[in-house]
């Protein structure tokens, strides 16, 4: 019975300590680390009270409790109280900093349900990892001479870190073939390398495709389509394609998704993840590169691919959109048919367009060229949502020569702070003015006053010198801006950058189709042609600028009188706040830790001096208060420098992760 009482008294003080000391340290513990943090506390309870109320046994080697009498019973829980108490508080900093984690957001699973899932989910990673780390080191990437940022641009590195992706296989080869398209940040020789990677992806057999459209479509293959072709048409990484006939005769292509390929995604990401974090901590290019962050793009644009139902909702949209498109097309969907993991969508009778021109044309290349570009300027300017990988193979060429295209799992949109921004960007290119386009590239980066407005203007006249752009849309033109807007630590929307790596592809695809074709020219001529709003002349777009800036300048002039009023009467003055928004709440946090710490500090000192005076009173009934005093104020002050302490080490390990 005393046994069952002890652990319930434990249990007691370990649950109330560990949540009281949380609050008080203002760390979130949780309700385990909150628990282990009170069971350590009290053992030092205890452990403090044997050495403070304990005799010495007969052997003289151990301590024995004699306690008896009720101020002796009062005293003894009074210092496993204050010693757990104060133990308890660094026990759970310490756990707290060990054990922290972020956690993701949205809807909080519960694991524990699935134990043996759940441990696998966290281990396979791991040995992930040591499989990509083999291929890595047998391959020497793993050497020195390869982490400075030079090295980045060398093509030996290049070509081994092509060879680890491709023997790692898996989602890894996605992965570097997206990071192919990233030439805002990665040098040329790596990119380029990357861009031929090629995964020998196996079909999926009959078996694992009809599991996927059964479970999709609930109901049998044979009942959803008149005829389904088991053979596919193309296999990628994701998914793969199928030929197959509606119930009313309609010829369809059909998307499925490959089978556990949301596992498959989820664990290389948390290789990526893991490798991006210790070559970061170790290797300062791939700190100056941001790898990590670079890591999280590639992982975000993956998972966005494995929803086919964003792919089945852009393409109803740009088809719709782009309905008056000369020579352009985009297949129909069918969304009763399509679901996250399933797409079905018109068949299109065509091949590739660089396949297609190999024959004769039914349409001349330079009106093929241009009818492509006309669209894709369209989609920037009026509707705001553009097909972002427009690559030849995207792009499929019908007997008649209209051009449909194909693969909306890579898709940009421009909103109205995007497009105002890219349109200020093509006053300063078109007027050809480093000025305007430097307070351009600052508004397209949320108009940081931080920056140096002298020295982006300098390096953007140096970008303008070398490449003569008179107007229109020149991609690459829009990757200098940003690679300068990156060299000044210059947020850039992720749209625009988006645009900018589409538009290289285009401008790509466009010289296959026709090798003489100018990107920058001829979108000139077709804005203005079509007068766009957006766009224009120099003379349209510096109109549009003056008309939007009227509205303050007919206010200037009776601004202007009521400063010289104020000025000549003697009552203009100007007052300024140093330490206001984010600067003054940093501030006064600095200010309230100095405080809590000094007063902490205080109050250990005068809480020992009360003890000490307390050991030399005579008067029983006065040491009892002033023991009171002192433990009372010690305990106030340990809490205080703790709490200090505490927020100090989250700071630090902050920083660190």
């Amino acid at each position: 019975m005393e046994l069952i009482i002890a652990v319930l008294i434990l249990l007691l003080f370990a649950v109330t300590v560990g949540k009281l000391s949380g609050r008080l340290l203002g760390v979130r513990l949780g309700k385990i680390r909150g628990v282990v943090a009170g069971i350590l506390g009290w053992f030092v309870g205890v452990l403090a009270a044997v050495a403070v109320l304990g005799e010495r046994g007969i052997d003289g080697t151990g301590y024995d409790l004699n306690v008896e009498t009720t101020p002796e019973i009062v005293a003894l829980i009074a210092i496993i109280i204050f010693f757990g108490v104060l133990a308890a508080m660094p026990i759970a900093i310490v756990l707290e900093l060990l054990t922290r984690r972020e956690k993701p957001a949205g809807r909080r699973r519960r694991r524990w349900l699935r134990p043996i899932r759940t441990l696998r989910a966290a281990f396979t990673p791991y040995g992930r990892l040591r499989e990509v780390v083999g291929h890595a080191r047998r391959a020497n990437l793993l050497h020195l001479r390869f982490a400075s940022r030079a090295a980045l641009e060398s093509p030996e590195l290049s070509q081994r870190l092509k060879a680890v992706l491709e023997n790692s296989g898996g989602m890894l080869v996605k992965f570097g073939q997206i990071a192919s398209t990233r030439t805002d940040i990665l040098p040329g020789t790596l990119t380029d390398e990357l861009s031929s990677l090629r995964g020998d992806v196996r079909p999926v057999p009959p078996e694992g495709v009809r599991q996927v459209l059964e479970s999709e479509l609930g109901e049998a293959v044979e009942s959803a389509f008149a005829s389904f072709e088991w053979e596919p048409l193309a296999a990628a990484s994701i998914g793969q394609t199928h030929r197959a006939v509606l119930r009313d005769g309609t010829p369809v292509v059909v998307k499925v998704q490959r089978p556990g390929i949301g596992d498959i995604v989820a664990r290389d990401a948390a290789v990526l993840r893991l490798a991006a974090r210790q070559v970061e901590r170790r290797v300062s290019a791939a700190r100056s590169l941001g790898l990590r962050g670079l890591c999280e793009e590639l992982i975000t644009g993956i998972q966005a691919e494995l929803d086919y139902q964003v792919e089945a909702s852009v393409g109803s949209r740009l088809r719709a959109q782009r309905a008056s498109d000369v020579g352009i097309a985009v297949p129909r969907v069918y969304p009763a048919l399509s679901t996250d993991r399933l797409l079905v969508m018109e068949e299109v009778k065509g091949r590739p367009v660089s396949a297609a021109l190999s024959a004769t044309a039914p349409v001349a290349r330079h009106e093929l060229a241009r009818r492509l570009l006309a669209s894709f300027i369209g989609q920037i300017l009026q509707d705001g949502l553009f097909h972002a990988d427009p690559h030849p193979g995207n792009l499929l060429m019908d007997a008649e020569g209209t051009i449909w295209m194909l693969d909306f799992g890579s898709v940009g949109q421009l909103d109205s702070v995007a497009l105002g921004g890219l349109r200020s960007v093509a006053i300063g290119i078109a007027t050809h003015d480093a000025a305007v386009l430097a307070r351009a590239t600052r508004e397209l980066a949320g108009n940081d006053l931080s920056v140096d407005l002298r020295s982006l203007e300098s390096d953007l006249a140096g970008s303008l010198a070398q490449l003569d752009a008179g107007g229109g849309v020149d991609p690459q033109m829009l990757m200098q801006v940003l690679r300068v807007m990156q060299k000044h630590d210059m947020r850039v929307p992720s749209s625009i950058t988006l645009l900018a790596r589409a538009l290289l592809t285009l401008e790509g695809t466009l010289t296959i189709l026709e090798p003489t074709f100018s990107l920058a020219e001829e979108s000139r001529t077709l804005i203005e042609q079509s007068g766009s709003s957006a766009f224009g002349t120099p003379k349209e777009m510096l109109q549009r600028e003056a008309l939007r800036s009227l509205p303050a300048l007919r206010t200037l002039p009776e601004h202007v009188e009521a400063l010289a009023g104020l000025a000549r009467a003697g009552r203009l003055t100007v007052r300024t706040d140093r330490y206001s928004g984010p600067d003054g709440a940093k501030v006064n946090g600095w200010v309230d830790q100095l405080v809590l710490t000094v007063l902490g500090g205080f109050g250990v000192v005068a809480s020992a001096l009360l003890l000490i005076a307390g050991a030399s009173a005579g008067d029983d009934r006065l040491q009892a208060i002033i023991y009171i005093l002192g433990f009372g104020g010690l305990t106030a002050a340990s809490v205080l420098l703790l709490r200090s302490a505490a927020r100090a080490l989250r700071r630090d390990f902050g920083r660190l992760d």
